[in-house]
């Protein structure tokens, strides 16, 4: 079979970059699965994206399908002639043209055919509209005339196989070889030759480095470069370095200054309005701290970068005084006359103001202190205040700043240096992996702050569906456990939630409704926290069997049971556990108490004796909450039951016997589940 080079290039006007590697990726997973189901083979894949183009190469795809046999299985001989015909109809021939054949049930009426496999090239096209079809375009938009839709007006495009271009329309635009390079730097269109020169040719040609990963690797080296120069240390935001990428088709990066006095704004600010307003990197000194330098990723070479340059500061300069001012305006007015005006300012309709929300937080994270062993003035301090910093000019303009500047202006206004930490503490975690409060007092706050949150939208009947979360109910709920669990706090979530619903004047759910889903929906968050550190979804489910409701207590039941399954006798304690359970369930769990003078067999005393000893130990380790050692107990019942089982026949005929000898498998599951259920750990 033949093989031929496969390029696919889509020319457009710009792309929104932070889309681009998303857009790309999309393209090249949807033709290289489709060719999978289309059976075509084929070498290496590779995908570009620049700005203006998406682009797919493909090295050696086969020229046509391999030809096919094709069987249909019909009824029986024995059918009746109308269920025969029928079958012969649906395939298209004559009842003489079926086959017979044997098979362990009888003789069938088999069908057979020979498909021959379909050149390449007349199935291109079909790939590339549902490859494009389906790309993840949250909206996309019409230009001209035309009624075609797509993220940004499509300009050209190519579409070949060999040297062959495809016979096919896309947006109305007719097939060639040619290309477009650089907006400034190439002279206008060329042809590209082959797909295996494409990527040097845009090079040379074009003016372009069409490879994403090729750029992004050189704004990171030429960053690098300009840092040991400045004799800086680059602080590279990953998503920005992915953004500047998607902007620049030749990346130029050029470093410029700005004036000492703005380093008076907090360096955060600084950082904010370099970044998002104009996708600038900054750097730091050696201890960490902001220096009054900028780098900017260009996109044309040009013959006086200082004039570049000096356009970049002109920019920057204004923004950076709008930041000086807005700080200066701000510190003039405390964070607590801030907040009578979030009075007006509404949190959700049915939930009030966000200064009902600060109220409601700072009683529930009184109530949280007391419990973890906390300040109660100072978390109430910190959560009256938490809110504040949102009407402040600073975080008006920019958002991402929000718990920052309440730490600045806190401590500004002469605040305990704990109560401003936790105004910016408690919003962490921002992120999967992002780091946690730091002090009990943010702690309490956080986790009050996302209580009342939970307890309020589901209070109101708006929980998060499969598709739509606005408030960020997950993300809260990952981080409220996390908070609790990894800094060891015992709290009970029922207690919790009684305490944030009592705070709420009037929810239209009842107490026991948001309870009972509130807490199915916490677990069920847990769950996923523990997919992400692999904990095994068994381990899970057996601790469900038997769980608390402080997130705390479930996790050292997790644990301990994870380590329970290194032991050599974990998985036959586990698989007679549920030999145990599935008895029980058939039999009934039999006298009410154990009698031990009906114990007459030594296999059965052994393990009532044995039992007795575990329940005795683990009575005081499971009190407090040292469930690694009960497990660890537990396998103590290993051989007795085992043995057990090997010589007792529990289903005696003396019904008194019987009777006792259920009571003591009762009394032994009862046992075995205190920590969680191990028998869902049998395999």
């Amino acid at each position: 079979m033949t093989h031929a080079d496969f390029l696919f290039e889509l020319g457009t006007q710009e792309l929104p970059p932070k889309s681009l590697t998303a857009l790309s990726n999309a393209l090249e997973t949807s033709i290289v699965n489709q060719l999978r189901e289309l059976g075509l083979t084929h070498a290496e894949v590779t995908s570009y994206a620049t700005p203006r183009r998406l682009a797919v190469t493909i090295n050696q795809l086969s020229s046509q399908q391999a030809d096919r046999s094709e069987s249909r299985r019909g009824p029986s001989v024995k059918a009746p002639e109308k269920a025969v015909e029928g079958f012969a109809r649906s395939c298209k021939v004559s009842l003489k043209e079926l086959a017979v054949v044997d098979t362990d049930k009888g003789q069938y009426y088999e069908f057979e055919r020979h498909i021959k496999g379909a050149k390449t090239i007349a199935l291109l096209a079909d790939v590339i509209d549902k490859a494009l079809a389906g790309l993840p375009v949250a909206k996309r938009m019409r230009w001209g005339s035309s009624r075609n839709e797509f993220v940004r007006p499509v300009q050209w495009f190519i579409l070949s196989l060999g040297n062959e271009l495809i016979d096919t329309q896309l947006f109305g635009l007719t097939n060639d070889h040619l290309t477009r390079g650089h907006r400034f730097h190439s002279g206008g269109q060329f042809a590209i030759q082959s797909a295996s020169s494409y990527a040097q040719q845009l090079r040379t040609e074009g003016h372009v480095i069409v490879c994403f990963d090729e750029r992004k690797a050189m704004i990171r080296q030429q960053i690098s470069e300009q840092a040991i120069a400045l004799n800086a240390t680059a602080v590279i935001d990953e998503k920005l370095l992915d953004e500047v990428t998607g902007l620049v088709e030749w990346p130029v990066c050029l470093t410029g200054r700005f004036d000492d006095a703005f380093l008076q704004v907090p360096a955060q600010a600084l950082i904010s309005s370099m970044k998002e307003h104009q996708k600038y990197f900054h750097f730091v000194d050696q201890d960490g701290a902001i220096l009054p330098l900028f780098l900017t990723v260009s996109n044309i070479i040009s013959k006086d970068p200082t004039k570049i340059i000096e356009g970049n500061e002109r920019v920057i300069r204004p923004r950076l005084a709008d930041a000086m001012f807005f700080f200066d305006t701000d510190k003039k007015s405390t964070l607590e006359s801030r907040n009578q005006a979030l009075g007006k300012v509404v949190f959700q309709a049915q939930l009030g103001t966000v200064l009902d929300k600060t109220q409601r937080v700072a009683q529930l994270a009184g109530h949280i202190a007391t419990s973890i062993g906390a300040d109660v003035g100072l978390a109430q301090r910190a959560a009256s205040l938490c809110k504040a910093d949102l009407n402040t000019e600073m975080v008006l303009e920019f958002s991402d700043l929000q718990g920052l500047m309440g730490h600045v202006y806190a401590l500004n206004d002469g605040e305990n240096c704990t109560v401003a930490a936790a105004l910016e503490q408690h919003y962490w975690p921002k992120f999967a992996g992002d780091q946690l409060p730091q002090t009990d007092i943010a702690s309490a706050v956080a986790i009050a702050d996302r209580l009342d949150t939970l307890v309020g939208l589901f209070g109101i009947g708006q929980p998060p569906t499969g598709s739509k979360d606005p408030y960020a109910l997950r993300r809260a709920t990952v981080g409220l456990l996390r908070i609790m669990i990894e800094n060891s706090y015992a709290l009970d979530l029922t207690t919790l939630v009684q305490q944030a619903y009592a705070l709420h004047a009037d929810l239209s759910v009842t107490q026991a409704d948001v309870e009972q889903k509130l807490l199915s929906f916490v677990f069920d968050r847990l769950r996923a926290y523990y997919d992400d550190q692999n904990v095994s979804v068994d381990i899970y489910l057996a601790v469900m069997a038997n769980k608390s409701n402080s997130p705390l207590d479930f996790d050292r039941r997790v644990q301990a049971v994870s380590r329970f399954l290194k032991l050599d006798s974990a998985q036959a304690l586990a698989a007679n556990n549920k030999r145990v359970s599935n008895i029980l369930a058939k039999n009934g769990r039999g006298a009410a108490q154990l009698d031990p003078a009906l114990l007459t067999e030594q296999a059965e005393s052994a393990l009532a004796q044995r039992l007795t000893s575990v329940q005795t130990a683990n009575a005081l380790v499971i009190a407090k909450g040292n469930y690694t050692d009960a497990l660890e107990q537990l396998a103590q019942l290993a051989e007795p039951l085992d043995t057990f089982f090997s010589d007792i026949m529990v289903m005696a005929d003396d019904e008194a016997v019987k009777n006792n000898r259920l009571a003591l498998l009762s009394a032994l599951q009862i046992e075995l589940g205190r920590v969680a259920d191990i028998s869902l750990l049998a395999h």
